[in-house]
């Protein structure tokens, strides 16, 4: 009777183990692909960010060639503007980039309390 009680005991625990395992590992693939998601997300942002900046840039220093009659003072004033927004980057780096990125980082690998009910 009481071989039988732990015999049961033990079954169950495999049971809940296996169970635990199985949910450890759906949440884990869960915040891999979120985080993948995340980090392309980023890079296709970022290179569509260069490729407006490059055009916009281009398109600037085409202005200043035709307003100044010189090619010259308009890349002058475009290395210009491009050292003041490295500057400005290089300034709020973490506010712009670091924090943000922390932040949804931090929400996919720990609990989202709004998402989850409380345990027991």
């Amino acid at each position: 009777m009481l071989k039988d009680s732990y015999q049961k005991v033990w079954e169950e625990s495999k049971k809940y183990l296996e169970l635990r395992y199985d949910l450890l590992r759906v949440e884990l693939l869960e915040k891999t692909s979120r985080i993948c998601a995340l980090l392309l997300m980023a890079i296709v942002a970022l290179l569509l960010g260069v490729l407006i900046f490059t055009y916009l840039s281009a398109l600037l220093l085409v202005w200043l060639d035709a307003l100044f009659g010189s090619f010259i003072p308009g890349l002058c004033i475009v290395i210009g503007v491009h050292l003041v927004l490295l500057a400005c980057v290089f300034a709020f780096k973490n506010q712009w980039f670091i924090n943000p990125l922390l932040r949804q980082f931090s929400k996919i690998l720990f609990n989202d309390t709004e998402n989850k009910e409380p345990q027991p």
